[in-house]
């Protein structure tokens, strides 16, 4: 199956360009609403053998304050919005150092330690003409985020024959992020940690 031919980011989002908006009425979660990304109510099978996942977990309100654990359950980041400071956000490694950070007000901007400059959220993150994917380009390559079959996967956006690099799930109390070796190697975990709670975190990027 094409993910880029699979009805994407507006058929996810019930004709709106952020499809992780709460639309459906209910009640948000406490860490955002995400009514078009269903819950898994368990562990999905992995992409590969090897593949690595990364848990959001330890939520305190959002996911904007949150632990994110990899390997042996140990913290590999935490995403720290300050409650004197509420309209920036910073991504810190297992060492304490900035990584990312998200400037909510005025205009939604990030900078991402190493990769990218600081930007507006919607130009890195970009909605493609047909809104069945969002592109981002990183270390010079241009990768897609697609909705597809309850996940936010994952792609090389030019690839002849797509492959799932890594995909975002929904638990019942947790968000998983999952990457194969491929994309390890490519240096794209903190980009996907980042981009992981700019689709979850409730606020509207474009």
């Amino acid at each position: 199956m094409n993910p880029f031919t699979n009805g994407g980011w507006s058929q996810a989002g019930q004709g709106n360009s952020n499809p992780w908006d709460n639309t459906s009425g209910h009640a948000p979660s406490v860490f955002g609403a995400l009514p078009s990304l269903a819950i898994s109510k368990s562990v999905p099978k992995s992409i590969q053998p090897d593949s690595v996942t990364f848990t959001f977990t330890s939520f305190n309100t959002t996911i904007l304050n949150c632990s994110v654990l990899g390997p042996q359950n140990r913290v590999a980041y935490r995403i720290v919005t300050e409650a004197t400071a509420p309209s920036c956000t910073v991504w810190k490694d297992n060492e304490s150092r900035s990584v990312a950070m998200a400037q909510w007000q005025p205009n939604s901007t990030l900078e991402i330690r190493g990769i990218t400059h600081r930007q507006r959220i919607k130009d890195w993150l970009r909605l493609s003409s047909d809104k069945s994917r969002r592109e981002v380009e990183i270390r010079g390559v241009l990768y897609a985020w697609v909705p597809m079959d309850g996940f936010i996967c994952l792609y090389k956006a030019h690839a002849t024959a797509p492959r799932v690099l890594a995909r975002i799930a929904r638990a019942p109390t947790t968000v998983l992020l999952e990457l194969t070796q491929e994309a390890l190697q490519a240096d794209l975990l903190e980009s996907c940690v980042v981009a992981t709670v700019m689709f979850v975190c409730g606020h509207n990027i474009d």
